[in-house]
């Protein structure tokens, strides 16, 4: 009895060894093949790489230009032209820049009674190419006081910077030419009033300064505008 069984236990272990085995793709609920392993993508992976170097170069740079920041000098208002600059128009200013030319902080001392070249907005830093490096007037330049009547002179009237001919209008002759204007007001005192007259500070060679204070004197002088807004020119 006990062999008969055996007999058929190993029939049964015979008969499952002879039968095919499920394939794992049968054994599948929705008979799909697995999927395939993602694919790498060693080119995005570099890009990313890339993108976070350059962004801590990037921020290593700013650092370094915000530690290298210094004070700088700037028009605490405009600065006219032919103006004499004072400590109270100067402001410092803290900035990141290469320019040579921009003047520090600590050298005010050196900027305070010298002359602007050229009309400094508010707020703009101070380049020593618009400060006058000698002083005005100097060596054969002069200053001369003249007053124009209305009609004299342009009708907007005249602004530091603006080169000029002065004619006497008695003999029709240029007393001098190229001259400059260091300064400019309405007769009136009144800004931007030009119709009561002007009164006008030139910028002039000592050979026609005393023919120029001389027809002014006698009221006959015109002013004739030849260019504007001119750098205050030097001895």
């Amino acid at each position: 009895m006990a062999l008969s069984q055996n007999g058929r236990s190993s029939r049964r272990r015979t008969n499952d060894a002879g039968q095919p085995q499920p394939t794992r793709q049968a054994r599948d609920a929705g008979g799909h093949l697995p999927s395939a392993p993602r694919e790498r993508r060693p080119l995005l992976v570099a890009l990313a790489v890339l993108l976070i170097v350059g962004g801590a170069l990037l921020a290593g740079l700013l650092a370094m230009r915000l530690d290298q920041r210094v004070q700088m000098l700037a028009a605490k208002d405009t600065i006219k032209a032919g103006q004499v600059i004072d400590k109270d128009d100067l402001v410092s200013a803290s900035v990141a820049s290469d320019l040579t030319t921009l003047v520090r902080a600590d050298q005010i001392d050196q900027v305070v009674g010298r002359t602007a070249r050229v009309e400094i907005s508010k707020g703009q830093l101070l380049d020593t190419s618009q400060l006058a490096t000698n002083p005005v007037p100097g060596g054969d330049l002069q200053v001369v006081g003249v007053s124009a009547n209305a009609g004299r002179f342009p009708a907007g009237g005249l602004q530091p910077g603006d080169k000029v001919d002065i004619v006497d209008i008695g003999s029709q002759n240029v007393i001098v030419s190229d001259a400059q204007v260091l300064a400019a007001k309405p007769s009136s005192g009144t800004s931007d009033d030009w119709t009561s007259g002007a009164v006008i500070s030139v910028l002039v060679d000592k050979k026609g300064s005393a023919k120029l204070a001389s027809a002014s004197a006698n009221g006959t002088i015109a002013v004739v505008l030849t260019a504007s807004g001119q750098p205050i020119k030097e001895s």
